[in-house]
């Protein structure tokens, strides 16, 4: 069964058979070359433990690189306790230091624009290769995601939303419609759908009113644009408790993915999958925790995932998940313990789950 096969018939049933795998980390060596040096690396990588689909690593500040933002990139030597925490890049300076920088922010023309130019080649690599058997999924930061990196940091970004959000709303007014476009790119280029991040999906970062006012609007706004043109589109709740699931559950997506383990929240503030299913009948793309569970030998690693896959599937309750994890990888891990998410996958579908139920 192809990746495309299998979520498709999740998507046509109310039950399946089996879950799904898939695992994703930056590939800071390869992200800003050439689209066959990043495609093939995304091709390693994908067809080493059979993903699922192709959850394209992108370098996580590329609209703020189409838009000129002074950044430091760490591709080679990179110190382990950066890796570890994903500092892979440095701003050396931030494009909004003002209102008024919010107030005439700039719609770029995507198809005029090198950076993301180079991003859509990829996904054309990656689905000229595929040819649909695999669904090619790049990553679109929404609009309001991207303010921390523009402005100076999450802290920054809460100082304009609170005494500029008119200001704010202008900006996102303007990023949107160049998001729109990239998309545009993306599709033609051969996306089966996007992974929609938002890292403003959280009572703790955002109060309600905001989310409605700074997120909802913009973020449905592409989805609405992409209505009826891709068929596997995923909402990405970041963080770690506190999740607008419900109005998540709202979004024409067709997946929801985040962190159901979280190793420093205490078990009753966690959003289970049992949790979520109780919200959502989408595809559940979840399983792990982002950091500790993926080191130690890859024995360890796949003992570990063999009890996190049987505790979210039988959550789950209908198998329409995918086992993964609930957001990007330290990179200071061995790519083989990523690979232990499909063995643990293997082992449920291929009888695992008797062996925990007798």
């Amino acid at each position: 069964m192809t990746g495309t096969q299998r979520i498709r018939e999740m998507l046509e049933k109310k039950k399946v058979e089996q879950v799904g795998a898939c695992g994703w980390m930056h590939t800071p060596e390869a992200d800003r070359k050439s689209k066959e040096v990043f495609a093939a690396r995304i091709i390693e990588l994908t067809d080493h433990s059979r993903w699922d689909f192709v959850k394209i690593m992108e370098n996580g500040v590329y609209n703020q690189e189409a838009h000129g933002s002074d950044i430091e990139y760490l591709s080679e030597n990179i110190p382990p306790e950066k890796l570890r925490t994903k500092q892979i890049m440095k701003f050396n300076g931030y494009l909004l230091n003002g209102p008024e920088d919010f107030e005439r922010f700039p719609v770029l023309d995507v198809e005029k624009n090198p950076v993301y130019q180079r991003e859509a080649n990829v996904v054309r690599e990656l689905s000229d290769h595929y040819k649909k058997t695999v669904p090619i999924i790049p990553t679109i930061f929404l609009p309001a995601h991207c303010i921390p990196e523009f402005c100076g940091g999450i802290e920054k970004a809460r100082y304009y939303f609170d005494h500029y959000p008119d200001a704010v709303e202008t900006m996102l007014k303007a990023l949107v419609q160049t998001e729109i476009q990239l998309v545009d790119a993306y599709v033609r280029a051969g996306a089966d759908g996007f992974f929609f991040a938002n890292r403003y999906s959280n009572r703790d970062i955002l109060s309600e009113d905001e989310f409605e006012r700074f997120c909802r609007p913009f973020d449905t706004m592409i989805m609405d644009h992409i209505k009826d043109r891709t068929w596997f589109n995923i909402m990405h709740v970041h963080g770690e408790k506190h999740f607008f699931m419900d109005k998540f559950d709202q979004y024409p997506v067709q997946a929801i993915s985040w962190e159901n383990v979280p190793h420093q929240v205490p078990e009753e503030q966690r959003m289970t999958v049992a949790e979520a299913r109780k919200v959502t009948d989408k595809i559940l793309i979840t399983g792990t925790d982002q950091f500790l569970d993926f080191y130690g030998t890859k024995e360890e690693v796949l003992e570990r995932f063999k009890k996190r896959i049987a505790r979210a599937a039988e959550e789950s309750e209908d198998n329409r998940l995918i086992f993964a994890p609930g957001c990007s990888l330290p990179l200071d891990i061995d790519f083989e313990n990523v690979h232990q998410l499909r063995e643990a996958a293997d082992w449920w579908n291929g009888g695992g789950r008797t062996k925990t139920s007798s």
